[in-house]
């Protein structure tokens, strides 16, 4: 290997991606959200999303236990969730507003996009489970913008 992990991660970076929060719950019933970049459109027919999770950290098990999720694919005027769902902190749920989905995952209804789903396959990668998953609802917002992130920053979406 010629590089380290600094330069994959920079270069990793270089690819602008949009910005979700997964949801889901827990055992108990409890809710549950990530803030991940680690999304994409898998396939049509079927409809299908993946996404990943580490498997230090992010609640990994109790979502493969859980097996339904919503991805909320977020705006720009949504920063303050994706802050509070990449952060340490034990309730990230408290004081946020959210609905329950069909699916029973939270969902936050000014999300640019929801994809509610429940898994399909998982994945073994590395240090990473992914999650390919079978889309069950669908509820778009189009008007808004994407929260972007590239470089390890939020650039804004050029206007037309």
């Amino acid at each position: 290997m010629t590089f380290d992990a600094r330069q994959f991660r920079d270069a990793l970076g270089c690819f602008a991606t949009g910005v979700s929060v997964v949801t889901s719950f827990n055992q108990q019933n409890e809710p549950l959200g990530v803030t991940v970049n680690s999304f994409s459109s898998v396939s049509l027919e079927p409809p299908l999303i993946l996404f990943s999770l580490g498997h230090a950290g992010n609640h990994c098990q109790e979502y493969q236990q859980s097996g339904k999720f919503a991805v909320n694919i977020l705006s720009d005027k949504q920063m303050h969730l994706c802050e509070r769902f990449a952060s340490p902190i034990e309730d990230r749920f408290s004081g946020v507003d959210h609905q329950i989905g069909e699916n029973g995952a939270p969902v936050f209804e000014d999300s640019l996009s929801i994809l509610e789903c429940e898994t399909f396959a998982l994945q073994e990668a590395g240090d990473h489970l992914v999650f390919i998953c079978r889309v069950t609802n669908v509820i778009a917002h189009t008007d808004e913008e994407p929260l972007l992130f590239y470089k390890g920053a939020f650039p804004r979406f050029p206007k037309a």
